[in-house]
């Protein structure tokens, strides 16, 4: 999933170094136009739904947290089923 989830962020906000940086909210190298960009890719691409709890600074700061976002989106999907 890195590697996919990875690509889809790079082309979504491509100036974003998303390998290295740790605090991309923190730092302001994701504005709130980023995030709703990175948001709908991810809808979009993993077919999840984003409550407004998803979505804070501590889970949009880096790539791991990302990942780890995803994954708790696909695992609250399956649970749905």
């Amino acid at each position: 999933m890195r590697e996919k989830l990875l690509e889809l962020l790079e082309k979504t906000c491509p100036k974003v170094d998303f390998v290295n940086e740790t605090a991309l909210i923190d730092d302001g190298l994701l504005d709130s136009y980023s995030v709703l960009s990175i948001i709908a890719a991810i809808s979009e691409e993993y077919d999840v739904e984003f409550e407004a709890d998803d979505i804070l600074p501590e889970t949009l700061n880096s790539l791991d947290s990302i990942i780890k976002l995803v994954q708790t989106l696909l695992d609250r999907k399956a649970e749905k089923k």
